[in-house]
């Protein structure tokens, strides 16, 4: 896949639309669930703790029938009803029962309402109180005054015009059809009401500060993320290794786990790296990561899948401040990369075996004052052209792009990068401060590996970038014997005898055996 073909499957506008749909939705609420239902249990706790501070309200009410006195000659009309309604809340009927209630009319009037049934002759008075006792009785009591108001008038109903009423006029009458009862559950608060309401607004809440969590979420989505950020291809998305019985998942799983997931994973990287090799004519590999991503078991994990592909390999680790590619296969670091630039150790002593065929691996060997000084050296690059040329492919298990500058000098030697990317761990930030770093060299990044490794290591800071002891799950005894000599090694053609004298700190190493020199104005002579 080239890079305008892959370019051309991204769209920004896209990516916005898959936000919206259901597998969207379903990954907030999965990513979120906590957070959701925490919010929503302190909403509805809030509204719980609120309504125990407020009184209960209990409310009684009495029914009125009204209708004309005898001998008139038609039914009491709608509008009369609201004048009923009126009477029955005045001051008048108030004071009557103010004084049976020994109630002030203020507070009667507090707790009162009074309501007209659709298409019915009847008053239903009720009364609140935070007593029972006293919400029934002055319901009961108000209902009563009303009837002894309209039987002591005994007055025809006067419209709002001070004339009365053709159709109304005459006396009307009242009687009490049902008495007020005690009531037995306060009517307010409503407590299933603000529950409910709670628990709706504490969801929606819950909801609204998942999403701005999510909006604000810097990390990696998925491996289309991924490339939109970095700008470049993702070569294989790497599953997350299931944990073995101490806690930790195996790491070399194409080794130890050759038919699983994980491993058939690997070995579709192999397949894009081989392609990526052929049309670059490069056999050197440089594996790094933005920061602490686990870069050194995508590394040693290819560099076996290619060795199983029956190509000869070589594994560097070139990380000796992390060094974490050797410690999978088991091996020290008595000698290896560093003491062999140093002069302290011959590569002969220094090269090891493996269990996996055709797979050598050079360690990074014990630490030195100035660990740049090893990438930097004329050493260190007449070692890479000499191995070049003697195995399929080298694989370089570099330090991380944004946390040393060694990245930089090891990308200058012409070799295929490729960045690992942590799907847990890695910020979206990090990733296109990777790609800015290595944007000079943009052309020889043929990719990145999303790795959703887990459990394994936490992605570390920058300033905590140091050398530790490295883990030792799955690791694999590696017999204590050279392979390649360095008599072996050396005895190449007079012209690869002169590409090594030629290599200086500024040598680009091409596959052809050539070199190319860099100018003091940027351009290369071949």
């Amino acid at each position: 896949m080239t890079k305008d073909s892959w370019k051309s499957e991204i769209d920004g506008d896209e990516l916005q639309v898959a936000r919206r749909d259901w597998g969207y939705w379903s990954r907030v609420l999965l990513k979120y669930w906590p957070s959701i239902l925490l919010t929503t249990a302190v909403v509805i706790a809030a509204a719980a703790a609120v309504m125990q501070t407020q009184t209960p309200i209990y409310a009684a009410q009495a029914t009125v029938a009204v209708y004309p006195a005898s001998g008139t000659s038609s039914g009491v009309q709608p509008f009369v009803m609201g004048t009923e309604k009126g009477i029955a809340s005045s001051g008048a009927v108030l004071s009557i029962a103010s004084k049976s209630l020994l109630i002030p009319v203020s507070k009667l009037q507090h707790g009162l309402s009074v309501t007209v049934p659709a298409n019915a002759d009847l008053l239903v008075i009720s009364y609140s109180d935070s007593d029972p006792h006293v919400a029934q009785s002055a319901a009961q009591g108000i209902a009563a005054a009303y009837v002894a108001y309209r039987t002591s008038t005994n007055q025809p109903t006067a419209s709002r015009g001070g004339t009365t009423t053709p159709s109304t006029a005459g006396a009307v009458q009242a009687s009490v059809v049902t008495d007020a009862t005690l009531p037995t559950a306060p009517v307010s608060p409503n407590r299933l009401l603000i529950l409910g309401v709670a628990a709706v607004l504490g969801l929606a809440l819950g909801l609204g500060v998942a999403l701005v969590r999510d909006w604000m979420d810097d990390s990696l989505r998925d491996h289309r993320d991924l490339e939109i950020q970095a700008s470049a291809p993702v070569l294989a998305e790497i599953p997350a290794m299931p944990r073995s019985r101490n806690g930790v998942g195996d790491r070399l799983a194409i080794v130890s786990s050759p038919n699983s997931r994980v491993a058939d994973a690997y070995l579709n990287l192999r397949t894009r790296v081989l392609h990526a090799a052929v049309s670059r004519q490069a056999n050197i590999l440089l594996v790094t990561s933005p920061g602490g991503e686990d870069k050194a078991a995508i590394g040693a994990n290819l560099a076996a899948a290619l060795a199983l592909s029956g190509r000869k390999v070589v594994l560097v680790c070139a990380d000796p401040r992390w060094g974490q590619a050797d410690a999978l296969f088991g091996m020290d670091g008595e000698a290896g990369l560093t003491s062999i630039v140093h002069g302290d150790s011959k590569l002969a002593d220094a090269l090891r075996a493996t269990e996996v065929p055709r797979l050598q691996v050079l360690p990074s060997g014990p630490e030195y004052p100035d660990p740049s000084s090893v990438s930097q050296s004329t050493a260190f690059l007449g070692l890479l052209t000499k191995l070049r040329n003697k195995v399929d492919f080298v694989v370089i298990d570099a330090p991380p792009v944004l946390a040393s500058a060694d990245t930089g000098a090891l990308v200058e030697l012409g070799a295929m990068v490729l960045l690992v990317a942590d799907a847990r761990a890695t910020d979206r930030a990090r990733v296109r401060a990777a790609a800015n770093e290595l944007s000079h060299v943009r052309d020889d990044v043929i990719g990145w590996v999303l790795d959703h490794e887990r459990g394994v290591r936490r992605l570390r800071e920058q300033s905590a970038y140091s050398r530790q002891p490295a883990t030792q799950a799955a690791a694999i005894p590696s017999p204590q014997r050279p392979v390649l000599t360095w008599e072996d090694i050396s005895g190449q053609s007079a012209r690869s005898d002169q590409n090594v004298a030629a290599v200086t700190a500024g040598t680009r190493i091409t596959q052809s055996g050539r070199h190319q020199e860099t100018t003091s104005n940027g351009s290369h002579e071949a």
